[in-house]
């Protein structure tokens, strides 16, 4: 075979072309991204910088989580919390309208509303629990 002369002029050409595709690219790959640097050819302080602060970023956000699930735990005893107060006012209530009377179909009534809220307790005691945990009767397994 025989070889393939090029001019000086041809070869600079054929130099830049390839120099312009490699900056393409180059270029492409910074789109595809978003990001200036990827890998450490491209800056090696700047490469080993980023990738210290999404690792940073990474963990954190995990703290993020982590505190949300918190708040959310906090959130749904406080509500249960709040719900058995109200009844336990309502039963209080029920107790010294009870103690007011002597008139014992008033107080069967009210006894049985008072056993009908003691019930509602309960299960609102159950139904507290958030991630499948109950927070408020105590079982945390």
């Amino acid at each position: 075979m025989s070889d393939i002369v090029l001019s000086a002029g041809v070869r600079s050409n054929l130099l830049q072309l390839q120099k312009t595709a490699d900056l393409m690219t180059t270029t492409q790959t910074r789109l595809a991204t978003g990001k200036r640097v990827n890998s450490a050819l491209d800056n090696p302080t700047n490469y080993f910088t980023a990738q210290g602060l999404s690792n940073r970023a990474n963990d954190l956000s995990g703290l993020l989580d982590s505190m949300s699930t918190a708040i959310n735990t906090i959130q749904a005893a406080n509500n249960g919390l709040t719900s058995i107060t109200k009844l336990v006012q309502s039963a209080q209530s029920l107790a010294s309208q009870a103690l007011q009377t002597s008139d014992t179909t008033v107080r069967s009534g009210l006894s049985s509303q008072f056993a009908a809220i003691l019930t509602q307790i309960d299960q609102l005691a159950d139904d507290a629990s958030f991630n499948g945990i109950n927070l408020l009767n105590g079982n945390n397994l």
